[in-house]
């Protein structure tokens, strides 16, 4: 099978996007969940990679395809998406990003069938800069909140009570980063989605 190789020059946007028949095959066996992750700059062109991950029977990372992109605008992710649906020819059921809002926007507008989840890694990673160092290595706070984040045991009633009991015990009301992510809880906190199968795809940037 041949490879589709996409090569655009558009005034918006400059991109390359990539799969081949092996990719094909294992987003139909595996592609139910996908993440996509635009992290990466390391190139001598300076342009960012957005690697298309899912995970096999056997918890391995498996590749759908891949695309370098020279912005990440929304345009330019919505050109990528649409791109991706025409190598595919269907959506993934749940897509799974960080929190970058171009990426967001794309996805409500060409993966309109997709559920958005947020990596849960992403989230997290900020957690000692946002709430302080000290707070999370002199006291269990960081303990307590991993405890009813990194479960999807806990109903979502559950995972309320203990989520306002760390937030009164380490006096963070008036921490807006915390106020913000608790309003975003049911696209990254699986006590929200506990029945829907991730896959360990809710740490992305994580499995690499």
């Amino acid at each position: 099978m041949a490879d589709d190789i996409v090569d655009d020059r558009a005034v918006f946007t400059v991109g390359l996007f990539w799969s081949d028949g092996e990719s094909k095959r294992n987003y139909q066996v595996f592609g139910d969940i996908m993440s996509f992750d635009a992290t990466y700059r390391s190139n001598r062109y300076s342009m960012v990679f957005v690697p298309f991950t899912g995970i096999d029977n056997h918890n391995n990372n498996v590749s759908f395809g891949a695309a370098l992109l020279a912005s990440e605008t929304a345009e330019t992710y919505k050109w990528l998406l649409r791109c991706f649906l025409k190598a595919f020819g269907k959506q993934p059921d749940v897509v799974v990003t960080d929190q970058d809002p171009t990426m967001k926007k794309a996805i409500e507008e060409v993966f309109t069938c997709s559920r958005h989840r947020l990596c849960m890694w992403h989230v997290m990673h900020k957690l000692s800069t946002k709430v302080g160092v000290t707070l999370c290595k002199t006291t269990d706070f960081k303990q307590r909140i991993c405890d009813i984040v990194w479960t999807d045991s806990l109903s979502p009633d559950e995972f309320e009570v203990g989520w306002h009991s760390v937030i009164q015990d380490f006096d963070l009301s008036d921490n807006n980063w915390v106020a913000d992510i608790y309003d975003m809880r049911e696209s990254w906190i699986p006590a929200y989605y506990r029945d829907e199968l991730m896959s360990g795809l809710m740490r992305t940037t994580s499995r690499y």
